[in-house]
C-alpha cells in the first residue's frame, strides 16, 4: 500500500483539477447562456428567409454527382463527444460518395474536424477555417464563407453541424441543398415574384444572402451545442472526482489509522519489555 504522503499528494492533486473542472463548468454554463440568446434573435428572420428560399427549390432536383460538404466543428476540445459523432458522419458521407464514384469535396470549419478529417481524406479537403470560435459567429464572416463555396465547383452542397436539442442532447445533422445554378435552371417558382432589376441578378443575390444566413445559423447551433456538451463533461468530471476523492480519503484514513496502531503497538511493546 502507498505511504499516506503520496495519498495526500493525489488528493491535493484531484481537489486542484476538480476546481478547474467547477470553473470550466461555471465558464461553458455563461457561454451557453449567451450563444443560446443569439440563437434565438437570428431564428425568426432565418426561419422567414428559409420558408423563401424552400419556396423557389419547390422544384430543384438534387444532383450528388459533385458534392460539397460544408462540416463545421468546433476549435476547442473537453466538450464530450459531439465532435467525434460529428466526424463520424462527415467519414461515413464521404464514404458513401467514394463508393458510389460521386465527385466529393470538403470546406472545413473548425480545428477538430480540420485535424480530423486531414488525416484520412486530406486530398478531398478544398478549403479549412478555424479560430472562428473566438468571437461569436456574425453575418460579415459567414459572408465570407458562402463567397468562397459559391467559387467552388459543386451540384450540391450539404451542412454538417450539431443541431442544438436542449442542454444535454446535441444531434449531428446534414442538410442537403442544391447549387445556385441547379435551383435556377430547375425551379419555376422564381418567376413568382415581381422585381425591378434582373431577376437572374436578384435570384443570384437572394442566394448568396441566404446562404450567409444559413451559414450564420449552422454556425451559432453548433456553438451552442458545443458549450452545452462541454458544460455536461465539466459536470460529469466534477462529480467523478468528487467519488476519486471519497474514495482515496478512506484509503488515506485507514493508511493513516493503520500506521497509528503500529506505532502504538511498538511503543506498548517497548513499555513491556522495559518493565
Amino acid at each position: 500500500m502507498a505511504s499516506t504522503k503520496e495519498f495526500k499528494v493525489r488528493i491535493k492533486s484531484i481537489t486542484s483539477i476538480q476546481k478547474i473542472t467547477k470553473a470550466m463548468k461555471m465558464v461553458a454554463a455563461s457561454k451557453l447562456r449567451m450563444v443560446q440568446k443569439n440563437l434565438e434573435a437570428i431564428r425568426p428572420h432565418f426561419q422567414a428567409v428559409d420558408s423563401i428560399m424552400k419556396e423557389i427549390c419547390a422544384s430543384a432536383t438534387y444532383n450528388h454527382d459533385k458534392r460539397l460538404l460544408l462540416i463545421i466543428s468546433s476549435d476547442r476540445g473537453l466538450c464530450g463527444g459531439i465532435n467525434t459523432n460529428l466526424i463520424k458522419l462527415a467519414k461515413s458521407m464521404v464514404n458513401s460518395s467514394i463508393k458510389k464514384d460521386q465527385g466529393i469535396s470538403l470546406f472545413v470549419l473548425g480545428e477538430k474536424g480540420k485535424d480530423s478529417l486531414q488525416r484520412t481524406h486530406g486530398k478531398y479537403m478544398q478549403d479549412c477555417l478555424s479560430e472562428l470560435t473566438k468571437k461569436p459567429a456574425n453575418f460579415g464572416a459567414s459572408s465570407l464563407i458562402a463567397e468562397s463555396i459559391l467559387t467552388l465547383e459543386h451540384t450540391t452542397c450539404t451542412f454538417v453541424y450539431n443541431e442544438f436539442k436542449s442542454a444535454i442532447n446535441q444531434v449531428p445533422t446534414s442538410e442537403d441543398f442544391p447549387s445556385v445554378e441547379s435551383v435556377a435552371l430547375s425551379s419555376e417558382n422564381v418567376n413568382d415574384y415581381e422585381v425591378e432589376e434582373d431577376k437572374s441578378e436578384v435570384f443570384y443575390d437572394f442566394f448568396e444572402y441566404f446562404l450567409a444566413m444559413k451559414i450564420q445559423y449552422c454556425m451559432l447551433q453548433n456553438a451552442t451545442s458545443e458549450q452545452g456538451a462541454r458544460m455536461n463533461a465539466m459536470d460529469s468530471a466534477s462529480r467523478n472526482a468528487s467519488d476519486i476523492l471519497d474514495r482515496l480519503t478512506l484509503v488515506y484514513n485507514k493508511a493513516r489509522q493503520a500506521a497509528i496502531t503500529g506505532e502504538l503497538i511498538e511503543i506498548i511493546s517497548c513499555a513491556s519489555a522495559v518493565s
